[in-house]
């Protein structure tokens, strides 16, 4: 998922500006590069210093080019979770 891409320089990013910041609290940080299409707003992390860098943008030409046709009503691709959303609850 391009959404939910994650380079690894962010992620060094990530974990320095965690192990650095002065005050952290209990925020909810998402881990994930500067991405153009994402699931979460991820505002909050600025607060500890985190900047992600890179994004998944550069990869989506060729992603989708070999991506099959994306039906937009589709649980599947409009709600994270993919594949468990059209499952359903487990038993």
């Amino acid at each position: 998922m391009l959404a939910t891409w994650m380079s690894f320089d962010d992620l060094e990013r990530l974990v320095v500006a965690g192990l650095t910041a002065p005050i952290v609290g209990h925020t909810v940080i998402y881990g994930m590069s500067d991405n153009a299409t994402t699931w979460w707003d991820n505002t909050h992390a600025r607060h500890i210093g985190y900047r992600p860098l890179d994004s998944s943008d550069v990869f989506r030409e060729e992603v989708e080019a070999r991506q099959q046709t994306i039906d937009r009503k589709d649980p599947v691709a409009l709600y994270q979770g993919g594949g468990f959303v059209a499952k359903g609850p487990f038993d």
